[in-house]
């Protein structure tokens, strides 16, 4: 995986919940794909012949009908779990960043990106100036960068203005 930015890392932030709500819809598709192409497997009657076709190919519908599902189905399947996978990796980094900060940078992401609350809102839970939850919350972007990417974030890259 490429290192993330800023704007990347607040975007996973802001869609967290998405994010793992997605992953749980990936899997229940997963689990949904058999169902379905055992209802739905395209199969044909019994035939005792072998047609043919002008090439003298032997033309078995029902069995290239099966070979198509299973090649359709191993398709999906794969997308599915890449996707699974890619997601479940960025919410494992972004939780794993989380941990590495302290409860009060850990609160003020929570709630300003997670929960969607206002600066005043998060100001008053964690008991200090707007100002300073602002200021903190552009450490703690950096101090996720860190983690993620092993190296400190350029400044001129930083998002200077999000001060909603």
């Amino acid at each position: 995986m490429e290192e993330m930015n800023y704007r990347q890392v607040e975007g996973i932030l802001y869609n967290y919940k998405i994010i793992k709500a997605s992953i749980e819809n990936y899997k229940l598709k997963l689990e949904n794909l058999e169902l379905e192409f055992d209802i739905d497997d395209g199969m044909n009657g019994i035939s005792y012949g072998e047609p043919t076709s002008k090439t003298n190919k032997i033309n078995r519908t029902t069995e290239n009908n099966a070979l198509k599902n299973m090649e359709r189905k191993e398709r999906i399947k794969r997308d599915l779990e890449r996707k699974i996978s890619l997601e479940t990796n960025k919410i494992k980094m972004i939780d794993n960043a989380l941990d590495a900060l302290s409860d009060v940078e850990r609160t003020i992401i929570n709630m300003f990106y997670i929960e969607n609350l206002e600066w005043y809102k998060v100001a008053g839970k964690v008991c200090y100036s707007e100002g300073w939850c602002k200021e903190k919350r552009k450490e703690s972007i950096n101090r996720i960068l860190f983690t993620i990417n092993g190296k400190q974030q350029d400044k001129s890259v930083t998002r200077q203005k999000h001060d909603d």
